[in-house]
């Protein structure tokens, strides 16, 4: 919060010294841009207090932390253009001044969280910072090893773990050694784990737990964490779980394709020249035509031609279509190079601004491949419920390259689903960021 607090006032205090080009014009300036700065900073940080974002726990979620900084940032700036408005005292403000220290301040405050982002996980872990100290209690033997990773990654700090049996006798035995572990030893929360087989028990289980003034965590197991992921929304007084999400609505298709429109544009004058580069190497190492077209499925199982640079000998676009494998002898020398950085995949700006796919989204597969593995797997199909994407949640979270067996094109299809089932338009901004990385690190591209 602190840190916060100073960020603030460097961005108001460095917006005005850059604003203004002379010293003797600051003068009359800094007591404004001060207050201005102090009602912002109170009004921010004020607002990230009440969402408990200074926790470490909260610190390392960064969409949570990104979303909820930009939002609290152009909120207090809106107050503070009302109240200017309000108050009549504008003139004593540069409309200049304030969009700098805007943007200062935005970025300062975005590069903050970046910083513990990619520093707190490190030290929760190595215990080099204090973490959350929790008793955990699970109808399993054993925390699964995932949890216990996931767990101490985000600050928790596990003392002490309770097995409860399946056994009602002893059951009571487990809960009051628990209990009494809880008054004697300095515990923060308790982290209840339960798996649906088991899910009979958990009243109990959390009636006799609340002797403690302790916050009680439920943590599901197996299906039951499948189906807490989903949204929900309230029917009246009943609570409803949204277990397949409908496609995007009206409004959020607009935004999405706005988005899409701007970046593709973008991306398309700013790479123009690698593109006319590669264009050319291609040309001058082999015969053949620079571009690739290939028949895809997309929104709603529509087929579409995807543009791509050609990167091998042959034009592919049958029932019998072979993936790339590593060292194909059928992949150009140019075209190692530009499959490595998915440079052969430039062209589809082409498809996204034409609106056949998006920026984000599920890859789209060859359609021979699409009709297998539309047989084998029996949630492919849900992939047509958004538009295809040059890139996608799959892909930068390491499902990306070859998919020789039923296994992995299975796990790129869940994430898919996730994808699709938690849509927003940070989480394809965040996408979007992380895909550079994948990128630029070519692993399982050939």
């Amino acid at each position: 919060m602190a840190i916060d607090l100073a960020l603030i006032f460097a961005s108001a205090i460095g917006a005005e010294i850059l604003y203004h080009s002379l010293p003797n014009d600051l003068e009359g300036e800094f007591s404004h841009t001060i207050a201005a700065a102090t009602f912002v900073a109170v009004l921010f940080v004020a607002a990230m207090r009440v969402q408990k974002l200074y926790s470490p726990n909260r610190l390392i979620l960064m969409d949570d932390q990104a979303r909820s900084v930009l939002s609290a940032w152009c909120g207090a700036f809106l107050i503070l253009a009302s109240g200017v408005f309000t108050w009549g005292v504008s003139h004593d403000l540069s409309r200049g001044d304030i969009l700098l220290f805007w943007a200062l301040g935005a970025a300062t405050l975005l590069a903050h969280r970046v910083f513990w982002w990619a520093a707190l996980p490190r030290a929760l872990e190595s215990g080099a910072l204090r973490g959350r100290t929790v008793v955990s209690l699970t109808c399993e033997d054993a925390i699964p090893q995932r949890f216990v990773e996931n767990l101490t990654r985000h600050g928790y700090h596990i003392v002490a773990h309770f097995h409860i049996p399946p056994n009602e006798p002893f059951v009571d035995e487990i809960i009051d050694n628990a209990i009494s572990i809880c008054r004697t030893s300095e515990i923060e929360e308790i982290v209840l784990f339960v798996d649906p087989e088991r899910m009979s028990q958990l009243r109990s289980i959390a009636k006799r737990l609340r002797v403690l003034p302790l916050p009680v965590t439920f943590v599901p197991l197996g299906t039951l964490s499948q189906l807490f992921q989903r949204a929900h929304n309230d029917i009246g007084e009943t609570v409803a779980i949204e277990l397949q999400r409908a496609a995007l609505s009206p409004a959020e298709q607009v935004v999405k394709r706005v988005v899409d429109i701007v970046v593709s544009l973008a991306a398309l004058v700013l790479l123009s020249p690698l593109m006319l580069a590669a264009a050319i190497a291609i040309k001058l190492d082999s015969e053949g035509p620079v571009f690739f077209r290939q028949t895809r499925h997309g929104f709603s199982g529509r087929p579409f031609g995807i543009y791509k640079f050609r990167s091998m000998t042959v034009l592919e676009n049958g029932d019998v279509v072979r993936q790339a494998e590593k060292r194909d002898a059928r992949v150009t020398r140019v075209g190692y190079w530009i499959r490595r950085y998915s440079i052969d995949e430039l062209p589809q700006l082409l498809n996204v601004l034409y609106g056949d796919m998006s920026i984000v989204g599920p890859r789209p597969h060859a359609s021979s491949h699409d009709r297998y593995f539309m047989s084998a797997i029996e949630k492919y199909a849900f992939r047509h419920h958004v538009k295809s994407g040059m890139t996608g949640w799959a892909q930068v979270s390491g499902s990306r390259g070859k998919t020789e067996t039923l296994e992995k094109i299975q796990k790129r299809v869940e994430l898919d689903l996730w994808y699709i089932n938690n849509w927003s338009i940070w989480f394809d901004f965040s996408i979007m960021v992380r895909t550079i990385f994948v990128v630029f690190s070519g692993r399982n591209a050939y």
